[in-house]
């Protein structure tokens, strides 16, 4: 659950500023939908008004004036997220021809809704699953990484092994950089979702990690994100 803040328009000030000068990434996702534009930044403020918002590409196919959004910053080990709306955004010369060059999104009103970085969750819907294998009890089987944070990973299999999900397993799989993982964590839940291609589903909280395994791990959910605000940037 993400843990809400409310903050004084001095504080919103001074966070928003240490995000703009710290050049902190941002996401903007309108209400409803998938879609998300990513590798943002905060360009200026109109304190009380406005927070502007540089990355934007022409392919761009950008939420209207008026639409509901949530505009989310990384920052440090933290992801901090706030529910606005769009405003009509500004353009500019450039060769001649009128550019969009910068978003605007209104003031926030809202509580702040912060994560912690680690716990943020790269759901794969729209990607595909990563191939892994799960050890249990010494037996081997195939499986599916669909989700997966720095403390936990959530897997889908096509059959339930003949014995109880529970206790201690291990998940291997090979990232696409090529670097294999191997975690080790403990079952937190499981279940079943039939007519589902993989019917049963594994979530596993992950041991300490080691640090190059964290390291590999990272890199990967943030390749991930990439991915996946350019894919549908494209769409």
């Amino acid at each position: 659950m993400p843990d809400l803040r409310p903050v004084s328009q001095e504080e919103l000030e001074a966070l928003l500023n240490r995000v703009r000068n710290g050049q902190c990434s941002a996401s903007l996702r309108a209400d409803g939908t998938s879609r998300m534009l990513g590798q943002l930044q905060v360009r200026g403020l109109e304190r009380g008004t406005a927070i502007h918002l540089a990355g934007v590409k022409r392919r761009d196919r950008l939420p209207p004036a008026g639409t509901p959004v949530t505009l989310s910053f990384l920052l440090d080990e933290d992801v901090v997220s706030i529910r606005t709306v769009l405003l009509e955004p500004l353009a500019a010369e450039a060769g001649g021809r009128q550019q969009l060059v910068v978003l605007r999104a209104a003031w926030p009103t809202l509580p702040l809704e912060w994560h912690r970085r680690e716990e943020v969750r790269v759901a794969t819907p729209e990607l595909p699953p990563l191939r892994a294998t799960l050890t249990v009890q010494g037996r081997r089987f195939s499986a599916e990484l669909l989700n997966l944070t720095e403390t936990g990973v959530g897997l889908g299999l096509r059959r339930a092994p003949p014995f109880p999900l529970q206790g201690e397993m291990q998940v291997d799989t090979l990232l696409p950089s090529g670097v294999p993982l191997h975690l080790v964590g403990e079952v937190r839940h499981s279940g079943r979702l039939d007519g589902d291609p993989l019917p049963i589903r594994l979530g596993l909280v992950l041991r300490l990690l080691p640090p190059e395994v964290r390291e590999a791990l990272r890199r990967m959910i943030q390749a991930r994100r990439i991915i996946r605000s350019e894919a549908i940037r494209e769409e």
